[in-house]
């Protein structure tokens, strides 16, 4: 993956300036709409802002942004499917979506159960019936389904943590277990009992360590090392749930290549 920092020479729009080294604007506008553009160590959404001499500009070029990958086949029975999402397209929204894909590639009748942010990779279930939608739904209101995430945070933490502030009005609970420390960031594993929308990147932003990545909840500088990370890194790494016709799923996903790359990089 590239990785590129520079100073500006003159007073010159963001876009520009990231466009003269990805050779396009629409590249350019996609990688500040993706939050993975920064400006004096902090991130830059807005894409038409004018720079002044000697601004510090800092982003990664990851692969996955500017090139399709289609979906692989985690789990398959009796109806149900499990699909593993890439990182940069929506579970179930437009027509490049996680759904729109599947439908055309597997089978017209699929329908994504539930979500993934669209910058998270990880295991989703999709089904082939109504009947079998409404009694995966009915699974996900009762917390039948076990939710397992692997997450990179700004910081070190050095115990475990039990997240538990509302989330729109709604309960929310988080637990945050340490995996591995980084100099300047830590790998921990996320349960979830409930799945409000960000949970865990609202909750960890609260808790004083955003997911490495964060471009909505947190608006604070980084150290550089972590501005080249190829996205919010984030990964649904195992999923669990009762099959509607009898047995339970349980389907695990190790880190993806661009996650994996990410944290040799900072274990150098």
């Amino acid at each position: 993956m590239e990785r590129v920092k520079l100073k500006t020479e003159r007073r010159e729009r963001l876009s520009k300036v990231v466009a003269g080294k990805v050779g396009s604007l629409r590249k350019a506008k996609r990688l500040i709409d993706e939050g993975l553009v920064s400006v004096n160590y902090k991130k830059e959404l807005f894409y038409r802002r004018e720079l002044r001499e000697g601004a510090i500009v800092i982003f990664p070029v990851p692969e996955l942004l500017f090139k399709s990958v289609a979906p692989q086949v985690l789990y398959k029975d009796r109806g149900v499917w499990v699909f593993s999402k890439p990182p940069f397209i929506t579970s179930n929204e437009g027509s490049k979506s996680l759904e729109a894909l599947i439908k055309k590639k597997f089978n017209r009748n699929l329908k994504v159960v539930h979500r993934l942010d669209k910058q998270t990779s990880g295991p989703v279930i999709a089904v082939e019936s109504s009947e079998l939608f409404e009694k995966l739904k009915e699974t996900f209101k009762r917390r039948e389904v076990e939710k397992e995430y692997l997450v990179l945070l700004k910081g070190r933490l050095k115990r475990g943590v039990l997240l538990n502030s509302p989330i729109d009005g709604k309960e929310a609970i988080s637990k945050v277990i340490p995996v591995r420390e980084f100099k300047l960031c830590t790998l921990c594993r996320v349960k979830i009992e409930t799945g409000r929308k960000h949970q865990i990147r609202r909750h960890l932003a609260e808790l004083g360590h955003p997911v490495v990545g964060e471009f909505k909840y947190y608006s604070g500088s980084w150290k550089e090392e972590l501005l080249y990370a190829p996205r919010i890194l984030l990964h649904s790494s195992r999923l669990s749930f009762p099959h509607p016709k009898g047995g339970k799923v349980e389907v695990e996903e190790e880190l993806p290549e661009d996650f994996r790359e990410f944290l040799t990089f900072q274990g150098i």
